[in-house]
């Protein structure tokens, strides 16, 4: 080494090729940190586990399905109004309303809607709600279970949406 060149760590190829090593180091151990504190997504559906296989229980959209049900909701402001209908009877008291979030599940919003008669149901919401979520509707307390759904974006005041259930 002459003396013009200098110190090992002064010499540009070096850097040229430890700098890049560097940030990917740096970048995989944010990644893990990540990947270790925070929460995956919620996926909210009927599964079971089987052994090392996962599977979608789709009893109770296939009860929906046969029964002919459909609900319409309807956004009054924070008042929620909801008509079911199809062959079911007799209708269930209490309905559950879930508004799910994508992402995470602190986003999630469940609202009781007390039957009102003739199939129709009334809740209020208990904060507003905007943006994209899944919409599900299921009956509380109830030994014959069915489910329906709706996506989207969540209306603003006075919309409607219609819920059905998913298809096979």
């Amino acid at each position: 080494m002459s003396e013009t060149e200098g110190p090992w760590y002064k010499q540009f190829w070096l850097w040229f090729i430890v700098t890049p090593l560097l940030v990917v180091f740096a970048l995989g151990f944010a990644m893990l940190y990540m990947a270790i504190t925070t929460n995956d997504g919620v996926v909210v559906d009927n599964f079971y586990k089987d052994g090392k296989g996962i599977f979608l229980r789709n009893d109770e959209d296939a009860l929906a399905r046969e029964k002919g049900l459909r609900a319409e909701l309807r956004w009054v402001n924070d008042q929620l109004l909801l008509a079911l209908n199809g062959d079911l009877a007799p209708l269930p008291e209490t309905l559950k309303l879930m508004l799910i979030f994508p992402t995470a599940q602190a986003g999630d919003v469940s609202v009781l809607l007390q039957h009102q008669g003739l199939g129709q149901y009334q809740g209020r919401l208990p904060s507003p709600v905007v943006g994209n979520r899944q919409l599900q509707i299921q009956p509380v307390g109830e030994s014959i279970t069915w489910r329906l759904h709706g996506a989207g974006i969540v209306p603003p005041s006075s919309a409607t949406m219609m819920l059905i259930p998913k298809q096979e």
